[in-house]
Order: C-alpha cells, then structure tokens, then sequence
C-alpha cells in the first residue's frame, strides 16, 4: 500500500552553508565537524528558521580558513559541459584548529535548504531550492550567547 508513502524526507534534503564577509565573498563550507553535521542533520528534520539558526551559530564558533586557492566560478551550457570562467570566484573553507593569529571577523551565515522532487510522470528527480537562511553576524552572535546561557 502506497497510502502513507513520501519521497520528503531526511535522505531526501540536504543544505549548503556558506561564510559571506563583508566584502560579499560567498564561500562554501566544506569538512563538517559531526557536531556540525549532527546539528545540521537535525535542523533538516524539521527546517524552521530556529533549527538551521542553532546550526549556523555553531559553525560560526569555528576558526575557517582557505583550504585552497580561490577557484573560479565556471559558467555551463543547458548540459552542464563547463564554457567559461566567470569573473568572480569562491574559496572552499574547511575548520582549523588553529587560533586565528588576527581579530576574528564576524562573517555572516547562509544556509540553502534544498529537497529532491520526483516528477511521477517522467520518472525523473531534480533539486528544489526550498529556502534560504541569512544570518548576520549579530544575530549568531546573540543566538551564541543564549545556547551558552540554557
């Protein structure tokens, strides 16, 4: 019986984190630590706006940094086949352990919560963008300082 059958669910979602500082630089988080993913993995049970708070606010906690040279961001056909470099480029940031030796930047957060959507009728999946979270600086910060408090 299909009756309570539901293609929404966990292993169905999936969220991109990115830094943005105050230049507007947006780059991907990569190399969750299984704290992070453990919070986040619970925020994509049940994705309000708190939950994927409480997730950004611990990885604000953490030391980032480059893992690689900035890396550009590639322009692609309808097919996906690569056609050229843009402009702009990204760094993918990975947690060090390292105390940062300069005064820590407060960069902003933003979380994409993405589910797959099944098309019945062609049988294909594709990604969804369900929404996406910016939080600020002061808004981590102060969210920070309440889970420390409870």
């Amino acid at each position: 019986m299909g009756m309570f059958a539901a293609a929404d669910e966990l292993p169905n979602r999936y969220a991109k984190v990115f830094l943005i500082d105050a230049d507007g630089n947006r780059n991907p988080l990569v190399q969750l630590s299984p704290d992070d993913f453990d919070v986040l993995n619970r925020a994509l049970e049940y994705p309000t706006r708190e939950n994927f708070l409480r997730a950004a606010s611990l990885m604000a906690g953490e030391n980032w940094i480059p893992s690689f040279q900035p890396r550009p961001v590639l322009n692609v056909d309808i097919n996906g086949q690569p056609v050229s470099e843009s402009a702009k480029s990204f760094r993918t940031m990975v947690p060090s352990q390292l105390r940062p030796d300069r005064k820590l930047k407060r960069p902003s957060i933003e979380i994409q919560f993405w589910k797959l959507v099944y098309d019945p009728l062609t049988r294909h999946v594709r990604a969804s963008l369900a929404e996406t979270f910016l939080f600020t600086p002061e808004e981590l910060l102060r969210s920070s300082r309440e889970m420390k408090n409870s």
